[in-house]
């Protein structure tokens, strides 16, 4: 219960983003914002975000999506700005607008699989023109 508190706390002062958010007028979410469709494991387990950066995604998400989409109209020049990022006019300026930009690629982006092997069928006419039947005698 204790534990719960200390981090409901941190969370609402952004003590726990381990960077300066003290020049930005973005509102934070009343909710932490969670993607469980591309990141099911969470932000911060994801490998993928640091820690700073999984905090932002999860204080600022639910607004950052909301102004990304329309439903939340921008009140503060942050908020305009981060509009405008979002449709390619300005480029990204702070620590946020970065975390969304690679949160919307690694999440909305195309996922590419390597593999060792390539697949059975285009392996096979390899094979074909090494062995034959006529070597063998069937009977």
């Amino acid at each position: 219960m204790f534990i719960l508190f200390c981090l409901k706390s941190s969370f609402e002062d952004n003590s726990m983003l381990g960077i300066t958010m003290n020049n930005l007028s973005i509102r934070a979410s009343q909710k932490p914002f969670i993607d469980r469709q591309k990141f099911p494991y969470g932000f911060r387990k994801s490998g993928d975000f640091s820690i700073g950066e999984a905090d932002i995604l999860a204080g600022y998400g639910k607004t950052l999506l909301a102004l990304e989409s329309g439903e939340l109209s921008p009140e503060t020049d942050d908020e305009h700005h981060f509009v405008s990022f979002v449709n390619g006019q300005v480029e990204a300026a702070n620590t946020i607008e970065r975390t969304w930009a690679k949160y919307v690629r690694l999440s909305r982006g195309k996922k590419h699989f390597y593999t060792l092997h390539s697949t059975a069928a285009s392996n096979q006419s390899d094979y074909d023109e090494d062995y034959s039947d006529e070597e063998f005698d069937v009977a």
